[in-house]
């Protein structure tokens, strides 16, 4: 026993020595160099360190005065803390540090961390007591307070040792769990809004925030591994960074209450996301229809990826009842769930109905017949062309400033068009030209993905292409807009179009992904690189995944067409490397009925 109490008595000053000299060189190491607000960090790493400094080393080490070990074991214990502060704030600046600037602040923190936990080793009553017993002023335990003393006491206790919890908690958080609740119905069935899970991340590569220095990342990544990873869609850099520590600490302090996690605009940051690995390195994708195909190097040919199935949600309507009740968006149904939820029969009644419409419409595209539309083509242009009485004036036309899919149905717009071309031969070239510009590419061999949208772009310029014959008839026969309006034929054609439409503009890009990664310049197939990997979200419709950009754009159906309908995409698929995946969920903790481990298969 007594030579335990000797090895304590010189360890513990060495401990302390140790812990002094590595804040002191932290403290150095915190210096800015440009006016921005990393410049903060120097005053408070100093301040800090010098008030510890003090007490520990002068009035404590130094004069053997043990009456202020309450003060010195609290600095010792917010020092790590206090610095992972400055270490945040002097990478926040605009410029950052270099890599060998990171790898010695870490190390050095991470000296100050281990030694923090081992320093108040020591300071247990007894053994303190024998530390300091030949000591100029030897440790004795305080009389008991009571009274207002006493509250104040406590209620100091509990704040210190809620503070140290949430920062520990924090340190946790950033390397080995993380909780998590589920911010959108992307996941739906797997995961619905509000879950609450737990994300491991010690086996993901946790690094220290805004630096690259951490552990390896060892985790092993398959085709349908869900996954928790950070949203490529926004800007991570160290603005955004820091502001995501900071929101990620307030969070803890509210028990998940307040989450200052948000965009620019204020709006909730969907980051990190839940999504499933769906591409592995080596893979050539494309998803027409709803299902995911691949290709290797070592096969040429594009084939299903059964797995993707068991995973892909279309059909909301097939869940089951106790957890359809939970669900609050069903992108297929015309209409949603009221809050009593009394309406869902309903609601999946028809999501079940445009279910099957979706299906009956992309199996009339693939079997849409593109010699028939191309001679069809050239019939309606040859009837209206007859039908016109401007062939020989050129008239006012001005070739229409969108070939958005919308904009050339919407409010009737072929109408004004129609009424053009019978007295202007630049409308009737113009829609010469618009109704046949495909046709030169129609037997070209295509992807599955491109061979579809052509057809969609073909069955767009039919649908408007009869509906303008149609008017043009109607109109040369001195029908008035009343009566074309009620004309039993165009209604016939606009109730196909609005399928049409319905498709195009809110299914296309979810229910369907260009080759990817895209061939390149010479045709030649292109593949996930190693490392990266490609996810989406099951509840494909309702999933803002890697399939997708952040912004919508103005896209053609088809490059092969010069005259091409246009349509507004948000298409971009994109694989993300690993390291910028976090944490696998392990369990769900919340609601009660259905917690238990999550399932990556």
């Amino acid at each position: 026993m007594e030579k335990n109490n000797n090895k304590n008595t010189k360890a513990f000053p060495i401990c302390v020595y140790i812990e002094l000299i590595s804040a002191i060189i932290f403290s150095l190491f915190t210096f800015g160099y440009h006016a921005d607000i990393s410049l903060v960090a120097l005053p408070v790493a100093v301040l800090y360190t010098a008030v510890t400094v003090y007490f520990c080393f002068f009035k404590v080490l130094l004069k053997k005065d043990a009456t202020r070990i309450g003060v010195f074991l609290r600095l010792i214990q917010y020092l790590p803390f206090v610095f992972l502060f400055c270490f945040v704030i002097r990478r926040a600046g605009k410029y950052g540090v270099p890599y060998w600037y990171d790898v010695v602040t870490v190390i050095l923190w991470t000296i100050i961390f281990i030694f923090s936990l081992i320093i108040p080793y020591f300071i247990n009553e007894k053994r303190f007591t024998k530390i300091t017993e030949n000591w100029n002023v030897p440790f004795k335990k305080k009389p008991k307070l009571h009274g207002v003393k006493w509250v104040l006491f406590e209620i100091l206790d509990w704040i210190d040792q809620l503070v140290q919890a949430v920062f520990c908690v924090l340190l946790f958080q950033i390397f080995v769990l993380q909780l998590y609740v589920i911010p959108s119905e992307s996941m739906v069935p797997a995961f619905l809004v509000k879950d609450r899970v737990v994300v491991t991340k010690l086996d993901c590569g946790p690094k220290f925030p805004l630096t690259e220095i951490g552990l390896n990342d060892f985790a092993k990544y398959k085709r349908g591994d869900i996954v928790v990873v950070r949203n490529p869609h926004y800007k991570i850099d160290r603005k955004s960074e820091i502001k995501t520590v900071t929101s990620q600490l307030v969070y803890m302090l509210t028990f998940m209450a307040v989450n200052l996690n948000t965009d620019e605009n204020g709006n909730m940051k969907y980051d990190p996301l839940v999504k499933r690995v769906c591409g592995v390195p080596g893979e050539q994708l494309v998803m027409q229809d709803g299902v995911l195909y691949r290709r290797t190097k070592d096969d040429d040919t594009f084939t299903p990826v059964n797995e993707d199935t068991k995973f892909a949600c279309w059909d909301l309507s097939s869940l089951n009842s106790t957890i359809a009740k939970k669900v609050e968006t069903f992108p297929l149904a015309s209409i949603q769930p009221n809050r009593a939820g009394t309406n869902l029969q309903t609601v999946m009644k028809s999501a079940a109905e445009n279910y099957e419409t979706m299906i009956e419409f992309e199996e009339k595209r693939r079997n849409y017949d593109l010699e028939s539309a191309a001679f069809r083509a050239k019939e309606i242009v040859r009837v209206v062309s007859n039908l016109s009485y401007g062939k020989n004036n050129k008239g006012n036309f001005t070739t229409p400033d969108s070939l958005n899919e919308y904009d050339l149905f919407k409010g009737m717009a072929f109408v004004d068009v129609a009424k053009q071309i019978i007295s202007s031969s630049d409308a009737l070239e113009w829609f010469n030209t618009f109704m046949t510009s495909w046709i030169d590419a129609k037997d070209h061999n295509r992807d599955i993905y491109s061979e579809s949208n052509f057809r969609l772009n073909v069955m767009t310029k039919m649908y408007y292409g009869e509906l303008i014959s149609r008017c043009v008839y109607l109109l040369r026969n001195n029908n008035s807009d009343s009566a074309i309006d009620n004309d039993y034929a165009i209604n016939d054609l606009i109730d196909e179009v609005q399928i049409l439409d319905w498709y195009i503009r809110g299914l296309l890009d979810s229910r369907n992904m260009p080759v990817f990664p895209a061939n390149d310049s010479n045709g030649q197939p292109q593949y996930i690189p190693e490392d990266s990997f490609f996810m989406m979200g099951d509840n494909r419709f309702n999933s803002l995944d890697f399939r997708h950009s952040a912004e919508e754009f103005e896209a053609v159906l088809t490059t092969e067409d010069p005259h091409s309908v246009t349509y507004t995409s948000l298409m971009d698929p994109h694989y993300v490397n690993k390291r910028l995946i976090i944490g696998k969920p392990t369990y769900r903790f919340s609601p009660a009925s259905r917690r238990g481990t999550v399932q990556p298969r």
